[in-house]
């Protein structure tokens, strides 16, 4: 925020403060707010001018803006506005916020960060600094990326829009994966027009019914007392699952699993999405939550397709490539499986993925200790290690004979970036694949041990578009210097090795899954061609 601002008060007062300003401000008013910064930093300026007061420099896009106040603060700011109960205090003594004033932003939002360097001068030293940053990545990266890019969409909907996944969800909630993303695509795309509107009342254009409406907005929406007992309980539930209390900035957000707000406004209900790209990321990535209980059936059919899903990405972009699935073989009499891709290149295997598709969990990104707080997560990560060096081992030993480049890459490909900005974890994670590895098939060397990479699909996705087959190679070979240890495999990438001149282009269409969206894409086309024609006309 303005260094105008500045926050100037003892940092030990900023959270009571904070909570005062929260406790007697009505819930609507503030949430308008919130929405308001949130659009005049959008792009939604406009749109945005009769709800809040501000100077021309704050509407800007800008991430090192000193206005810009960032979406992982004010989704900080709903969860803790949420997670305070409202004041019982009688009127004369209340001192509500104007929530018409930018002044009020970033006073808030200064009172937030002063709250959380409070906290973090008792938490974090030199031992737990490397850990702060992981926390600190989780809770910001995934904001700075976006929530409603197409590559994002269409992955999660080939992985948990198809086959038992969608028979599942259908049956679960009495509509299909493609109409419930389609009516959250259409309440995102309403919603961002101004806080506190009417629900889409018609889909018909996009062949969605009333009914299906009706059960996506039950998943998708929630009244503010219900969402304020909701979010509460989940507060409970995490700092019992991790024994501690839970530092401001990483309080879970109940947004995320209901993203709009719904009140009652005399005999209509009205709605807001404050923040409202999570209604995307609740309609793809939130799928997860709804197939949890699916049990192994559902479990195994998002891993087989997540790992489909690689392998197309991989040889839509770099078509030098050949991504095999696992083989099969005999071990010690029985069948045994490679790691599930092998990268096949000039005739030769150059790289070895092994897939992991478990969902990251709040406690892997935000316990004090990932590893033992998600230990069931952080575990699947390690035998992914070591069912690599057991391939290396195999091949070396002439278990199975396979051409294997002496510097191919031992890939571990996540959906969620498990390890993201953290050394110590990714020991960790070797550490005990070590000892997998000593009880399992002592048979396998330092030789075979080769230094894994860890890396989310969103980050191969990104790189197979900005780098031709050499330059992904390279990448990966590059990942294993010490120099780059604890660096995100992007950020390698971006360092070490040259990038295409030409950007490529996703490669999948989203109208393989959404008719709809191709049709509007058609019709915005040619929409464009009949203003240019007619902008020649009248030159």
């Amino acid at each position: 925020m303005s260094k105008k601002w500045k926050f100037k008060t003892d940092p030990a007062l900023a959270m009571p403060i904070l909570k005062k300003k929260l406790s007697d401000t009505d819930d609507a008013a503030f949430l308008c707010m919130v929405w308001a910064i949130h659009a005049i930093q959008d792009g939604r300026a406009a749109k945005a001018a009769r709800f809040l007061n501000y100077p021309k420099e704050a509407a800007t896009t800008k991430i090192d803006s000193e206005y810009a106040a960032h979406k992982w603060d004010l989704e900080t700011l709903i969860t803790l506005n949420f997670n305070i109960p409202k004041t019982t205090e009688p009127v004369w003594r209340q001192q509500p916020m104007n929530t018409s004033s930018f002044n009020t932003v970033a006073d808030i939002v200064n009172l937030l960060r002063a709250s959380e360097d409070h906290e973090s001068d008792g938490r974090v030293d030199h031992t737990n600094i490397l850990l702060e940053l992981h926390r600190i990545a989780h809770r910001q990266f995934a904001w700075q990326r976006g929530f409603a890019r197409t590559e994002d969409i269409y992955r999660y909907l080939y992985i948990y829009g198809q086959g038992e996944c969608a028979a599942y969800f259908e049956k679960t909630h009495g509509i299909s994966v493609m109409d419930f993303f389609t009516v959250a695509f259409g309440h995102f795309g309403h919603l961002i027009q101004g806080p506190w509107m009417e629900r889409v009342s018609n889909m018909d254009a996009l062949r969605v019914s009333q009914s299906t409406i009706d059960r996506s907005l039950q998943l998708l929406s929630g009244d503010i007392w219900e969402v304020r007992r909701e979010s509460q309980a989940l507060l409970r539930k995490f700092e019992k699952s991790l024994g501690s209390r839970l530092p401001l900035a990483y309080q879970p957000s109940y947004l995320r699993l209901k993203p709009i707000i719904r009140r009652a406004v005399g005999l209509q209900d009205r709605y807001i999405a404050p923040l409202p790209t999570l209604i995307v990321l609740r309609a793809t990535m939130g799928l997860y939550y709804d197939l949890q209980s699916g049990g192994v059936t559902v479990t195994n059919d998002a891993t087989k397709r997540f790992e489909e899903y690689a392998r197309r990405s991989i040889k839509a972009h770099c078509s030098a490539f050949e991504p095999v699935p696992a083989i099969t073989y005999i071990y010690k009499k029985n069948p045994i499986e490679t790691p599930d891709i092998l990268l096949n290149y000039g005739g030769r295997i150059a790289a070895i993925f092994e897939c992991k598709a478990t969902k990251l969990t709040f406690e892997a990104q935000y316990g004090n200790d990932p590893a033992e707080n998600a230990r069931s997560g952080y575990s699947q990560i390690a035998k992914a290690v070591f069912r690599l060096w057991r391939f290396f081992s195999h091949v070396r030993r002439g278990i199975i004979e396979l051409d294997v480049a002496p510097d191919a890459a031992a890939i571990v490909l996540t959906m969620d970036a498990w390890t993201q900005m953290s050394r110590e974890l990714r020991n960790t994670l070797i550490a005990e694949a070590e000892q997998i590895a000593a009880a399992k098939e002592p048979e396998i060397t330092e030789e075979d041990k080769r230094r894994p990479v860890f890396c989310p699909i969103q980050e191969l996705d990104h790189m197979l578009t900005v780098s031709n087959e050499e330059q992904l190679l390279a990448a990966f070979r590059a990942a294993n210097d010490v120099y780059y240890q604890g660096w995100n495999i992007r950020q390698v990438r971006d360092d070490a090795v040259a990038k295409l001149e030409t950007r490529k282009n996703f490669a999948f269409d989203l109208g393989e899954f959404l008719p709809w969206w191709t049709e509007l894409a058609e019709a915005g086309a040619a929409k464009g061609k009949r203003a240019a024609h007619d902008h020649a006309d009248a030159v």
